[in-house]
C-alpha cells in the first residue's frame, strides 16, 4: 500500500493548487447542467484530466470509471479506479460553499480497498482536509479517529432530491430527537463523517452523523464512504441490511452505476434503520 499512499500525496500536491485556482475565479467559471439537472463546471473536468493523468502514471493500464465519462476513457484494464472529480458542484460554484470534495476509491474483485478524499475548505478557517486510507486511515497526516457508538442516530444525513417528498421515516427519527440533514451537499463528505470524527479540524462537532442513508447513490458518491466505513469499523448495507459488496462487472459497466439504496453508520443505528424501513414498506 506504500505505492498507493505515495499516490495520495501526490494528488494533494496537484489538486489542491488546481481547485483553489478555479474557485478563486468563480466569477468566470463555464457551468451547465447535465441531463439529470446537476452542475457540471469546467473545474469537474479539468479535476477528473489531472487524476486520471496521476494514476496512470502510478498505474499504467488501470481501468477509471469515472463520473465525467468521456469517449476513449479505458474501461477494461486493472486495478479499478472509481473517480468524482468534484462531489459536490453546486457548492463549488458557490462563493459561499465549502461541502465539496475529490474523490477517489480504489477497487480490488470489486470490494474497495483504498481511498482518497481532499475537501479544500471543510476544515476550521476554510482550512483543507484530507483523507487518506491504504494501510490505515488518516485525515490531514494522523490516524483517523472514531466516532462513539450509539444505539439510535442522534444526528442522521437523509438527504433527498430538491423537491421530492418528505419520508415516512423522517418522522421516527424526529420522535427520536434526532437531527436531519436533508438539503444534498457532498454525499461523500457525509458519509466520511459517519465513520470519521472530524471535529478536531472542523470545530463543527453538530456536522458528525450517527447515519447515512441515501437512495439512487451513484457509485461514485458512496463507494469510498462505504469502504471507509468498513475500514473505521462502522457498517455499509443496502436497505434491506445486505452488503452491496462486491461490485460485479455488470454493475460497474453501466454508464451510471447506481445503489438502489445506501445505508452506513454505527452498527446498531443501521440496523435500527433497516427495521425502520422494512415496517415503511409493509405498512
Amino acid at each position: 500500500m506504500g505505492e498507493v499512499e505515495s499516490l495520495w500525496e501526490t494528488l494533494d500536491k496537484q489538486l489542491l493548487p488546481l481547485l483553489r485556482r478555479y474557485r478563486g475565479s468563480l466569477a468566470s467559471l463555464q457551468v451547465d447542467k447535465k441531463p439529470d439537472d446537476t452542475l457540471l463546471s469546467e473545474a469537474d473536468l479539468a479535476v477528473q484530466a489531472l487524476i486520471l493523468e496521476t494514476i496512470e502514471r502510478h498505474a499504467p493500464g488501470s481501468r477509471f470509471v469515472a463520473e465525467e465519462d468521456a469517449a476513449g476513457l479505458p474501461s477494461s484494464g486493472e486495478p479499478t479506479w472509481v473517480i468524482d472529480p468534484i462531489d459536490g458542484t453546486s457548492e463549488f460554484v458557490s462563493p459561499g460553499g465549502r461541502e465539496f470534495c475529490s474523490v477517489v476509491c480504489l477497487l480490488d474483485a470489486g470490494v474497495p480497498v483504498a481511498g482518497y478524499v481532499l475537501a479544500p475548505e471543510l476544515g476550521a478557517d476554510r482550512t483543507p482536509i484530507s483523507i487518506h486510507w491504504s494501510a490505515e486511515v488518516t485525515a490531514n497526516g494522523r490516524p483517523a479517529a472514531p466516532l462513539p457508538g450509539a444505539v439510535t442516530p442522534r444526528r442522521a444525513s437523509v438527504t433527498r432530491s430538491k423537491n421530492s417528498a418528505a419520508r415516512s421515516f423522517e418522522t421516527d427519527l424526529a420522535a427520536l430527537g434526532c437531527e436531519t440533514k436533508i438539503r444534498t451537499t457532498s454525499q461523500t463528505l457525509d458519509m466520511v463523517r459517519t465513520c470519521i470524527d472530524l471535529s478536531e479540524l472542523t470545530h463543527a462537532p453538530d456536522q458528525q452523523f450517527d447515519l447515512f442513508y441515501r437512495t439512487d447513490q451513484k457509485v461514485w458518491d458512496g463507494v469510498a464512504g462505504i469502504g471507509l466505513a468498513m475500514a473505521m469499523g462502522r457498517t455499509a448495507a443496502d436497505g434491506h441490511g445486505k452488503s452491496p459488496l462486491p461490485l460485479d462487472e455488470g454493475f460497474l459497466d453501466r454508464r451510471e452505476p447506481t445503489f438502489a439504496e445506501t445505508v452506513a453508520g454505527d452498527p446498531d443505528c443501521v440496523r435500527w434503520f433497516v427495521e425502520i424501513l422494512a415496517e415503511s414498506r409493509s405498512d
